[in-house]
């Protein structure tokens, strides 16, 4: 039972490292003026996308870029003087009417105005996409472990059978309306939902394993991302209760790559 805590463990001290050196990185006041920046920039086009207005997330981009650069002499670069001078344009034109490709735009000058300043952004930042999905993938992994390891497989397979063998009975009483045979199927009833219960049971063994470093590293990496967009989607969906979703933050990208994962790894490791 030892053994099984060494995956929790590896998950703790690899996420935990990957969390040092990201933070590390992000050191610099520059750095985080432009992640800031591009923040605010992806922001406005989220509200666009919601059908609100952009003005205030272009405002604040706005300010930002100019504290980004307000140290930099321009008169012996022209090409960024050129760079500099369109993006001041772009915001004031945009405060007036914005669309989303004139936003891109804006953003794609801002990052090659960046680039020239020798400014970037931390690496779990600029490839954040694939740096949650990497770890949607590792923590997807470790569960599955876990599950494989603590969970009694062989009985689980032997309840479902049981109680699917129990369910397709009573459909067919009911469906034939055979009273005594419906009556005989129901006296089993207690039987197949303490089975469930057992079932039940040995799904939630393996949480006692995970249950704490998951949610520690959940609270680390919601609070580095908050905020950051990581995915666009390719068009708006209007969704019941939720509203509008235009784009994937951390916590949806990381639950839609840890949950199509987790169905992954059960088929290959576990096999149900």
């Amino acid at each position: 039972m030892h053994r099984i805590l060494i995956y929790p463990l590896i998950a703790v001290l690899l996420l935990a490292s990957s969390v040092t050196i990201a933070s590390a990185e992000e050191a610099g006041n520059e750095q985080e003026t432009y992640k800031r920046l591009l923040q605010r920039i992806d922001g406005s086009i989220v509200a666009l996308r919601h059908g609100g207005s952009a003005s205030g997330g272009l405002s604040e981009a706005q300010t930002l870029y100019s504290n980004l650069v307000e140290n930099e002499n321009f008169d012996n670069r022209p090409e960024l003087l050129e760079t500099n001078n369109r993006i001041t344009q772009a915001f004031s034109s945009l405060q007036q009417s914005a669309t989303e490709e004139n936003i891109r735009d804006l953003r794609l000058d801002i990052s090659l105005m960046a680039s020239e300043l020798g400014v970037g952004l931390p690496f779990n930042f600029e490839h954040a996409l694939f740096f949650i999905l990497g770890i949607g993938i590792f923590v997807a992994l470790i569960v599955t472990l876990i599950s494989r390891r603590v969970v009694n497989w062989e009985r689980m397979k032997q309840i479902k059978a049981e109680v699917s063998a129990f369910q397709q009975e009573l459909r067919d009483a009911r469906s034939k309306q055979d009273m005594k045979r419906l009556y005989k199927v129901q006296q089993d009833q207690k039987r197949i939902m303490a089975l469930q219960g057992q079932m039940m049971k040995e799904n939630f063994k393996p949480m006692l394993f995970y249950i704490v470093p998951y949610f520690i590293f959940w609270f680390v990496l919601s609070g580095m991302y908050s905020g950051w967009v990581v995915a666009w989607l390719p068009f708006r969906l209007d969704l019941p209760f939720f509203g509008k979703w235009a784009s994937c933050g951390f916590l949806s990208w990381y639950l839609l790559t840890y949950f199509g994962f987790s169905q992954i790894w059960r088929k290959l490791l576990i096999r149900e």
